[in-house]
C-alpha cells in the first residue's frame, strides 16, 4: 500500500506544533497554510483517505487529481470577524493543502469525494486487475 499513495510533502515530527507545520507550497501564496492530518486505509477494492478540515465546507474545497498527483486544498469559510481586537491568540486560521502521488494501481476515473463535519473522505477504487478475487475450484 505505501507505494499506492506517496505523500508528497515531507512528513514532519509527531510532537511539532500545528502552527510549524504550515506548507508553503508557492512562494507567492498568502496567508497561512496547513498539512491536513490523514488516514489511509486499505479495503480489498479501494484506499480511503480521510482528511480532517475543521471550519471547511464542500463549496470551499478542491481536490485535483493531475499527472498522477491528487491535491486537497481547502479554506476556511469565513475569516475572523474584523472588528475583534486579539488580546491573546494561539489558534491560527488558515488553508489547508495536501498532495499525494498516486500508483497506476488505482482507477482514477472513478474517485469519489464526500465532506461531512469537516472530515473530507476519498474513495480510490482500485482497477480491477489489482483487485483479490476468489478463482472458483471445479470438479475436475
Amino acid at each position: 500500500m505505501a507505494k499506492d499513495i506517496e505523500k508528497t510533502t515531507n512528513p514532519t515530527p509527531e510532537l511539532e506544533p500545528r502552527a510549524k507545520r504550515a506548507v508553503e507550497r508557492e512562494p507567492t501564496r498568502t496567508g497561512t497554510w496547513f498539512r491536513p492530518d490523514v488516514d489511509i486505509l486499505e479495503r480489498a477494492d479501494e484506499f480511503v483517505v480521510v482528511a480532517d478540515l475543521p471550519g471547511v465546507d464542500e463549496q470551499h474545497v478542491n481536490v485535483r487529481l493531475e499527472e498522477g498527483v491528487l491535491s486537497i486544498e481547502a479554506t476556511p469559510e469565513r475569516e475572523p470577524d474584523p472588528s475583534w481586537t486579539p488580546i491573546y491568540t494561539e489558534y491560527q486560521t488558515g488553508g489547508w493543502q495536501r498532495e499525494f502521488a498516486l500508483s497506476e494501481r488505482i482507477d482514477a476515473a472513478k474517485i469519489q469525494a464526500s465532506l461531512r463535519d469537516g472530515v473530507l473522505e476519498l474513495h480510490l477504487p482500485k482497477l480491477d486487475r489489482h483487485r483479490p478475487r476468489t478463482i472458483q475450484v471445479q470438479a475436475g
